[in-house]
């Protein structure tokens, strides 16, 4: 996404294995760095491909650095971990992007901005895919670890919250098949249900955001547009917030969802 430009342009790679630095580099004809802190002499800015265990302490050495910030979602295993990235992206000035990645998508935009206007007093929303059933992500060990909703709730919860306004409460429950439901209370009065699995046996996935009110719904589908033109969006977006714009889905943003994911941990293990 970066190398394909024409916002951006692949200054190199880091990684903590170093034979896929070395691959993903000559694919693009990059330097491959050492170390993290070669990496950031090299380059303005950094986006992550890296396990929320891990993102805490390179995201902030980073930001100390003074480059901005592409970050993957969730900013970290707990709050304690986004907080810090959060405190180093203020304190150094630096922009920050999520990568949630239906917020990128032209049919989710419009849907966000019609939800501004619309009266909703429920929605409902899901995230369902078969992804730790097989395919890249089911040999994951923090996905394996920690479940679907560490991994995919920031995305679900995200446009919930957005299309319905701040969640302020949550009930949760779960089964032995990894299917979550959560019931959401907003700040302004509405109520969400979210579905959330990624052991569900469907193709194609769904990532779905519906809201209703006495004057009709509203409805999209997260996954209409092209990865293409989501990527390209995010891609011009990230350049423009490393030239010193801002952006909605910024480490606040990651923070806020961090404090909903742990707020949902804590129903799900509620006696």
């Amino acid at each position: 996404m970066i190398a394909a430009g024409p916002e951006t342009r692949l200054a190199g790679v880091w990684s903590r294995t170093e034979g896929s630095a070395r691959s993903l580099a000559a694919e693009h004809g990059v330097p491959s760095f050492a170390s993290f802190d070669a990496l950031l002499d090299a380059c303005e800015a950094v986006t992550f491909a890296v396990p929320p265990s891990v993102q805490p302490e390179l995201a902030v050495r980073a930001a100390r650095a003074g480059k901005a910030v592409m970050l993957e979602k969730p900013l970290g295993l707990d709050v304690a971990g986004a907080e810090r990235i959060v405190e180093a992206v203020d304190n150094a000035n630096v922009g920050s992007v999520m990568v949630l990645t239906y917020r990128f998508a032209p049919k989710v935009r419009e849907f966000l901005n019609d939800a501004a206007t619309f009266p909703a007093t429920a929605g409902r929303g899901c995230f369902l895919s078969g992804a730790f059933l097989g395919g890249p992500f089911a040999g994951s060990g923090w996905r394996a670890e920690h479940g679907a909703l560490i991994d995919v709730g920031p995305h679900i919860l995200d446009l919930v919250d957005a299309a319905l306004g701040p969640i302020v409460g949550m009930r949760a429950h779960e089964n032995q098949h990894g299917w979550i439901g959560l019931l959401a209370d907003h700040e302004r009065g509405a109520v969400s249900e979210v579905s959330i699995s990624c052991s569900a046996a469907i193709t194609p996935s769904r990532t779905e955001v519906e809201i209703f009110s006495d004057q009709g719904s509203l409805a999209v589908d997260g996954r209409s547009d092209s990865r293409d033109l989501v990527f390209a969006n995010l891609r011009a977006d990230f350049a423009a917030v490393a030239a010193g714009g801002s952006h909605p889905c910024d480490a606040a943003r990651g923070l806020h969802l961090q404090h909903l994911l742990a707020r949902a941990q804590s129903a799900l293990t509620a006696p």
